[in-house]
C-alpha cells in the first residue's frame, strides 16, 4: 500500500514552493500543484508541465468561493490528471492541495478520495498538502487512522 506524507504549515507559509522547488531534484512525480502567481491561483500538472488558469474571470461554468471565482473545468482537468495516475508507474504522486472546498466534496474531489482510498493500487509515495489548520479534519474525513506521516514543509 502506498505510504501518505502529509506537508503541512499555516497559509502562505510555502508549502508548495518549497514542495515544487523539492520536486525540481526528484524524478518519476505526478500529481498536482496549486502555485499562486500575481495574487490568481493556478493548477500545474506536474507530469505535462502545464499551467492553468484555476481562478478566473470568466462567469461561465465557475463557482464562487469568497471573493474568488473557480473554474470547473480547471478542476475537470486537474482530476481526470489526478485519477490517470493509477495506469502510471511512478514513484511520487503529489496532491496540492487537499482545502476546505475537497472537505465539502469539491474542487479535487472525488478524484483525492478514490487516490486515498484505493492507494493499495498504487505502488507510489502520496504526498498531500494540507494547511495546519485543517489537518485534524482531514485526517478524520479521509479515515486515515495512523497511516501516514506528517512533515512540515520546512522540513523538505
Amino acid at each position: 500500500m502506498s505510504e501518505i506524507l502529509i506537508c503541512t504549515g499555516p497559509v502562505k507559509s510555502g508549502k508548495t514552493t518549497l514542495l515544487m522547488q523539492w520536486a525540481t531534484t526528484h524524478k518519476s512525480i505526478d500529481g498536482i500543484f496549486q502555485p499562486v502567481i500575481d495574487e490568481k491561483r493556478f493548477l500545474y500538472h506536474i507530469g505535462s508541465r502545464t499551467l492553468k488558469a484555476l481562478e478566473t474571470n470568466s462567469e461561465m461554468n465557475t463557482f464562487i468561493i469568497g471573493n474568488y471565482r473557480f473554474s470547473n473545468e480547471s478542476f475537470d482537468w486537474a482530476k481526470n490528471l489526478l485519477l490517470d495516475c493509477f495506469e502510471k508507474e511512478i514513484d511520487w504522486l503529489i496532491i496540492d492541495e487537499v482545502g476546505p472546498l475537497e472537505l465539502e466534496g469539491k474542487g479535487l474531489e472525488p478524484a483525492v478520495s478514490k487516490i486515498l482510498n484505493e492507494r493499495a493500487r498504487l505502488k507510489c509515495m502520496i504526498i498531500c498538502v494540507v494547511r495546519e489548520k485543517l489537518l485534524d479534519q482531514f485526517l478524520i474525513h479521509y479515515k486515515l487512522n495512523n497511516s501516514y506521516k506528517i512533515f512540515n514543509a520546512a522540513q523538505i
